[in-house]
């Protein structure tokens, strides 16, 4: 059991509930007696010097504030890409805890707290304003299912769980939780015959993982057969965000053309104009002076089969979608092949809007909608550069 561990339950022995509150002045009263420090006044000298490499390495992302065990998420990153930045700048191995708002020993009511030992130093840092709610949600959904495994009745998501019940014939006795959202598993694009699709990754038989094993956010194994889980949170939601930057390559940005050949096969695929692409990048300006491409935005000459390819290599099928809303909603049901079908087909037009809808954005969105959602592929940075990181796959329920 490690430090981290023996404190939180010495703690919680001696609190009024048998488990620490930090809204409870007398539980407070009680860590500062056992440890000599006050949880909001903590020093942070391990979790400062951590910071520091943070925002060293990545100042686009991070930057310190003045509290020394919190930093500022300046890019609204998730727990899971804090999680591989902590990694990069410490060691791969670290095992690392998230700990959600008001829940000790998380010093913060708003912001997830993250815990690791590093070279036998244990580090406990705030990511403020990176508290990710489908992160949440996938915890709290995990909480509820391990409650009723322990023979417990009430939830919080108390209409789900029931269906969960129902849908999957769960016992208490006949199923395994495993939280795989943490995994957060790269999806490359990969350049076929027909068209971009999204991979998955490799297995030790090298064998492709399927979709629905890389999708999943909670798997349950029920006896002994897993059932895969993909959460989402919120309104506009994302399917999937590959990396772009060898596609299209600052290099060929700045001369005006893509050259690469899978660049020039995604922008082929979308319809989108090569060299009116390249300006977005090369002509945006930050006060948002640069050229106003609202004039370019028009019906572009996508291709339907390869489009459709790529749409349906994205959504995948043989999981659950499970999708959460601020209101307490939850929605639960199975994709099926007839289902991402209908998905990925276009059923208008394919709208190209370059420097996005004002037309003065670092970025190029493809827009049109399917039988089932409407959809935005955009091009864009996920960091303060310019130039283009990422495909993002987001989209709206109709």
């Amino acid at each position: 059991m490690s430090l981290i561990d023996r404190t939180i339950l010495e703690w919680a022995w001696m609190s009024e509930k048998g488990y620490p509150d930090l809204n409870n002045e007398n539980d407070l009263k009680v860590f500062e007696s056992m440890f000599g420090f006050k949880i909001q006044e903590r020093k942070g000298e391990n979790e400062a010097e951590i910071i520091k490499r943070l925002v060293s390495k990545f100042p686009e992302k991070y930057s310190t504030m003045s509290d020394a065990f919190r930093v500022a998420n300046k890019e609204g990153i998730d727990n899971n890409e804090f999680i591989d930045d902590l990694k990069a700048v410490t060691d791969s191995s670290i095992q690392v805890k998230t700990t959600p708002p008001k829940i000790a020993p998380n010093p913060s009511g708003s912001f997830f707290f993250f815990q690791f030992t590093y070279e036998d130093k244990e580090i406990g840092i705030v990511l403020a304003s990176g508290g990710n709610k489908g992160n949440k949600f996938e915890t709290v959904v995990a909480n509820d299912l391990q409650k009723f495994i322990e023979g417990g009745k009430d939830f919080t998501y108390q209409s789900l769980i029931e269906k969960m019940i129902k849908e999957f014939k769960l016992t208490p006795t006949n199923f395994k939780i495993k939280e795989e959202g943490k995994r957060n598993q790269k999806r490359p694009l990969i350049f076929t015959p027909e068209g971009p699709v999204l991979g998955t990754p490799i297995k030790s038989d090298k064998q492709a993982q399927s979709i629905a094993e890389t999708l999943t956010d909670i798997t349950l194994i029920v006896n002994n057969k897993p059932i895969y889980i993909s959460l989402k949170f919120g309104n506009t939601l994302t399917f999937f965000n590959p990396g772009v930057k060898k596609i299209f390559t600052e290099e060929d940005i700045k001369s005006g053309k893509i050259k690469t050949e899978s660049g020039i096969a995604l922008l082929e695929t979308l319809g989108i104009d090569n060299e009116l692409f390249c300006r977005v990048f090369n002509e945006y300006k930050e006060d948002g002076t640069g050229t106003n491409f609202s004039e370019y935005h028009e019906i572009s000459n996508a291709d339907p089969e390869k489009l459709y390819n790529l749409l349906h290599s994205g959504i995948g099928h043989g999981y659950y979608m499970l999708k959460g809303t601020d209101s307490g909603g939850t929605d639960l049901f199975l994709v099926t092949e007839e289902y991402v079908k209908k998905a990925s087909r276009p059923t208008s037009g394919v709208t190209i809007r370059y420097g996005g809808a004002g037309g003065t954005a670092k970025r190029v969105d493809i827009v049109f909608t399917t039988a089932v959602y409407r959809m935005t592929l955009n091009i864009r940075s996920k960091s303060k550069r310019v130039a283009p990181t990422n495909l993002m796959g987001d989209y709206k329920p109709i």
